[in-house]
């Protein structure tokens, strides 16, 4: 009988309150810049004041979240300008109304503690200051950050600075935003993270790193050996992403548009998808493949990148990748336009051992569907394995597997 009354209560409460109205039930706030922070938190805090004010704002109401165990907080119209990092926790979606606009900004107006260097970390607050808290993907999940028309990330060309730090996370989505102005660090970091999407984003203007490559969104592994994370709170396992998809955004004026600059010994990102991207004028190598298996990297547009000392920047540079799919790809002035080769960490990393591609017959089969026009080269390169060089003499390797160029499609 009482499972009886039971089922009776369920279906009632599904009558009147099906399962859209209920999940609109989760938690939702709604700021703007001169919004006051939730119940009055911070307020009183020693380091509250006029430059500080919009972190205090939005960390009261991400803190507010954590509690709560998500929901969405909305930034209306207006310029927040943040000077320390912002911690998100599991669950929860930012959304940027147009016209709603986050400045990095290097002062606190204060001398009790220092400005950030980035933005937005993919962790809840009440963990965020703690050391070796998350490995493998035990982190944060469903966490999304999403504009609407104009709404933009400025990084504010703050040295060093990062719009978005995602790590040892799980399903993400990163859309609609118009990041601007990086000097020397990412956009997006994106380190031990399973399932994530960033689409219909623009990654625009950077000054030039002292490396030349910073990419704009940065593939990563949590390791100590290669310093190429440094978030206290990741237990640094070495795990690599997993089904990572870039699609359908615009990259322009940076350094590189994606890639990977160390690797893990023996660790892959796996099914990292770069689809329907433009992206033009690098400095560097557009997209920089390093250990990543079964990638896919397919109808983009990669062109006007910058010849190099050498003339040999590449469209697609490849090292370590194990089943590559790179088709139907244009490349307009593109010194080379793709090339696969071995590689070794130099300086930090370099305790591992070399890297190596492996392309099947399907994979060099696919590579001929992609164009060329008006570039230095007009084949792709595939060097042998053994034809491991360091960073300053590999533009002088010569070519040894020569894909037939091939007649595409105006632009």
């Amino acid at each position: 009988m009482q499972k009886i009354l039971l089922t009776l209560v369920a279906l009632t409460l599904w009558v009147f309150y099906p399962a859209d109205s209920i999940e609109a039930k989760t938690e939702a706030y709604s700021i703007s810049p001169n919004s006051e922070t939730y119940n009055g938190n911070f307020e009183a805090h020693p380091n509250y004041n006029k430059y500080t004010k919009h972190y205090f704002l939005i960390r009261s109401y991400l803190e507010q979240l954590e509690e709560s165990g998500g929901g969405t907080l909305i930034l209306k119209k207006g310029t927040y300008t943040v000077s320390n990092v912002l911690f998100v926790p599991s669950n929860v979606t930012i959304k940027l109304e147009d016209g709603a606009k986050i400045v990095n900004d290097n002062e606190t107006g204060t001398s009790n503690v220092d400005a950030n260097k980035s933005i937005f970390q993919f962790i809840r607050p009440s963990l965020g200051k703690k050391d070796g808290v998350y490995g493998e993907y035990e982190g944060e999940k469903n966490i999304s950050i999403i504009g609407s028309g104009n709404a933009t990330i400025d990084l504010n060309f703050e040295k060093d600075g990062i719009a978005i730090i995602a790590g040892h996370n799980q399903n993400i989505r990163i859309e609609n935003i118009n990041f601007l102005n990086m000097y020397s660090g990412h956009f997006i970091e994106i380190d031990a993270t399973k399932n994530a999407v960033i689409a219909n984003n623009k990654f625009m203007n950077s000054k030039p790193s002292p490396t030349r490559i910073k990419e704009a969104i940065n593939i990563d592994t949590p390791d100590k050996l290669t310093n190429g994370w440094s978030s206290k709170w990741s237990k640094f396992d070495k795990t690599p992403n997993s089904n990572i998809t870039i699609e359908n955004n615009i990259f322009f004026d940076l350094d590189r548009a994606v890639g990977t600059h160390k690797y893990s010994g023996g660790q892959y990102h796996d099914n990292i998808i770069i689809r329907n991207n433009k992206i033009e004028k690098m400095r560097e190598d557009a997209i920089r493949v390093l250990n990543w298996s079964n990638a896919v990297i397919e109808n983009n547009l990669i062109k006007n990148i910058d010849s190099g000392k050498y003339n040999a920047n590449s469209g697609i540079l490849a090292s370590g990748a194990i089943n590559p799919t790179f088709q139907n790809n244009t490349f307009e002035n593109v010194p080379c336009p793709m090339q696969f080769m071995a590689w070794k960490n130099s300086d930090s990393g370099s305790e591992y051992d070399a890297t190596f591609n492996e392309l099947s017959k399907e994979n060099k089969n696919a590579l001929i569907t992609n164009s060329i026009f008006h570039s230095q080269e007009n084949f792709i390169r595939i060097n042998p394995a053994s034809a491991l060089v360091d960073k300053e003499s590999i533009e002088f390797i010569p070519v040894q597997t020569i894909i037939p160029s091939f007649i595409g499609r105006e632009i």
